[in-house]
């Protein structure tokens, strides 16, 4: 059985984890927009950034909690994920407010 502070600092780190893979789709997005894609390339690049998502959460969990998938990274992930998805909503939100202020 691992302590209180160690199941504390796994949800952390899967919470820093959410946030960072909800960045990089972002930037992902961001990129999509600066230069139009076809289907089959957002596919393609959809196909390669899960399958980086696989392997990133893949050694997370084996480095946090050795191998074992438990239910508080899960809900680590997914919390973070969806504060990121809320901020950059936010974010988005008052960049568009400047920008017809000054047009």
């Amino acid at each position: 059985m691992i302590g209180i502070e160690k199941e504390l600092l796994i949800f952390l780190t899967a919470f820093s984890s959410g946030l960072f893979l909800r960045g990089t789709y972002r930037c992902l997005e961001c990129f999509r927009d600066i230069v139009k894609h076809s289907f089959l390339a957002v596919g393609i690049e959809d196909l390669f950034y899960w399958i980086f998502v696989e392997m990133y959460l893949f050694v997370q969990i084996y480095h946090t909690s050795s191998g074992s998938v438990r239910w508080y990274y899960i809900l680590g992930v997914v919390v973070g994920a969806c504060l990121m998805s809320w901020l950059l909503h936010k974010v988005k939100k008052v960049c568009k407010k400047i920008y017809t202020r000054k047009t």
